[in-house]
């Protein structure tokens, strides 16, 4: 949110956080993005997007749900960007709609050390 709201402020944003406290910091740090509290798999959007980034939470195959769940929210050309697991359901699930993939180095996120990267899909 940072890069984007540095990089390209005018660009319109919404979000999508389950974290009340998160939830909170977002409104009170960054006007103008739209911020929704809630499952984003039960949200509910009003339009389709252009570009899509995100961190899907990562356990039980989460990241995959919610991935699959933005690329069907992309408009036709539009990228989604996101951090989730390398492993291997990420890989035959998702590799088929990448373009592009970078793998994380260990410990990137804090308190955890599992192989992550990231992905790019275009619709």
């Amino acid at each position: 949110m940072i890069t984007i709201r540095d990089t390209a402020p005018e660009a319109m944003c919404d979000a999508v956080e389950i974290n009340s406290g998160l939830v909170r910091y977002l409104r009170e740090n960054f006007n103008g993005v739209r911020v929704q509290c809630g499952d984003f798999m039960e949200w509910q959007p009003v339009q389709y997007y252009s570009r899509i980034i995100m961190n899907p939470p990562f356990s039980h195959g989460q990241d995959i749900r919610h991935i699959l769940r933005a690329f069907s929210l992309l408009r036709p050309g539009g990228v989604l960007v996101a951090v989730c697991l390398n492993g291997p359901r990420q890989q035959e699930k998702l590799f088929p709609f990448s373009d592009v993939r970078k793998e994380l180095p260990r410990g990137t996120f804090a308190y955890t050390d599992v192989p992550t990267m990231i992905i790019r899909l275009r619709a």
